[in-house]
């Protein structure tokens, strides 16, 4: 898809932390408290622009196919933008406008989940937690656990 946009994935981040916050006083585990974090509403779609004007553009004309062959939270999460930029699309406000501009606001709107799973969602807030990321969300791989050291070098190998 492209280069990542450092700053939503940070966002997504912190966003994902507090949503932790919010809900681990009242779960009796952990697991328990990362499923109910990700059925938390998020405060944006967490991809940029160009990624779902990609993604949508084929979907507002009809051709549902690339979505479809995504992976089931991926392809709900945009399943879920598309309904989005159709209630836009229909809005006085943005009657007469391009997708790639309505997009832009698109994106910007409350999703009504994080769209990752439980088990990711706990390996990012570990990450977190455990200051691997800096300031700008990129990856500090100094920080990272040697086990994923180890495992990334061979892999580069």
């Amino acid at each position: 898809m492209g280069k990542t946009d450092f700053s939503i994935t940070h966002q997504m981040h912190l966003d994902l932390v507090e949503a932790y916050k919010q809900v681990a006083g009242a779960c009796w585990t952990q697991r328990q408290a990362y499923e109910r974090m990700v059925l938390q509403p998020a405060p944006r779609f967490y991809v940029t622009p160009k990624q779902a004007y990609q993604i949508i553009a084929p979907m507002v004309r009809g051709d549902f196919n690339s979505v479809n062959l995504m992976m089931p939270m991926r392809r709900k999460m945009y399943y879920e933008l598309y309904g989005v930029v159709i209630n836009m699309i229909e809005q006085k406000a943005f009657i007469g406008k391009s997708l790639w501009h309505i997009m832009q606001y698109a994106v910007l709107q409350p999703a009504s989940r994080f769209y990752i799973t439980p088990d990711r969602a706990r390996i990012i807030r570990y990450w977190v937690k455990n200051g691997v990321f800096d300031d700008e969300g990129h990856i500090r791989a100094e920080r990272l656990p040697s086990y994923y050291r180890s495992y990334k070098s061979n892999q580069s190998s």
